[in-house]
């Protein structure tokens, strides 16, 4: 336990460059039965008093590819600090959002909740280039060793030109650890294009080294693939 801590503190330290970021995202998967409708009360809240005063960007992703997981969405809070983390939480309680949690019970069911701190973030952020993600769930023994690898790896591609879209690292900070401790993703602004990428990535030199230097550190636990429906207080 003492080694993960130390490892997890260690790993906000292991890069000088601006890569490294504050802030964290929240992740509420659902099971949707009625996407059309689901988008509907999203759209209500969100054009709300509440939504618009709400202290984070908001993404509705949809999974494409997940694996045995019964999530078919994904609601993303992107919180800048931890003052709009505790703000956006607080809110929670309000009546307003109770009415959406109410509504939306018929048709979404909830299947999992996380925190994630932020670690490590670069790419082009344009929304054109974050259509379609790719992220990996994995459990990180030495997350100090794994961020510095995985920050060599991110580095290579960039000088490569293989980044279309956005990359991040993330460390869970709430959730169930049993599944994962981390999470790793990329983007592009088409399906196309994000597998164009990963094609170009596993096909390099650098990923090489990087299999080799994460080898016995990581295990991937899940491998989805999730596409933007809507964002929301992202300008």
């Amino acid at each position: 336990m003492k080694k993960f801590i130390y490892s997890f503190l260690t790993v906000l330290f292991v890069s000088s460059q601006s890569l490294i970021a504050a802030g964290y995202i929240a992740t509420y998967s659902l099971n949707v039965s009625n996407p059309g409708a689901y988008v509907e009360a999203m759209d209500e809240l969100m054009e709300s008093d509440w939504g618009k005063s709400f202290p984070a960007v908001v993404n509705l992703h949809q999974y494409v590819f997940n694996g045995y997981d019964d999530a078919t969405h994904t609601v993303v809070l992107n919180y800048e600090d931890t003052e709009s983390l505790g703000k956006g939480t607080e809110s929670f309680s309000s009546p307003v959002f109770q009415k959406f949690l109410a509504k939306t019970s018929e048709f979404a069911e909830p299947v999992e909740q996380s925190l994630n701190m932020k670690l490590i973030s670069g790419g082009n952020s344009e929304p054109e280039n974050n259509q379609v993600y790719i992220v990996y769930r994995m459990k990180v023994d030495d997350a100090a060793a794994y961020a510095k690898a995985y920050s060599k790896v991110t580095k290579a591609q960039e000088d490569a030109g293989n980044v279309g879209g956005s990359y991040g690292l993330r460390a869970q900070v709430g959730g169930s650890v049993n599944y994962y401790t981390h999470y790793a993703f990329t983007s592009a602004g088409s399906m196309t294009e994000a597998m164009q990428s990963t094609e170009t990535l596993y096909s390099s030199d650098s990923f090489a080294e990087f299999s080799k230097e994460v080898d016995g550190n990581r295990e991937i636990r899940n491998i989805s693939v999730i596409s933007t429906v809507k964002a929301y207080n992202s300008n």
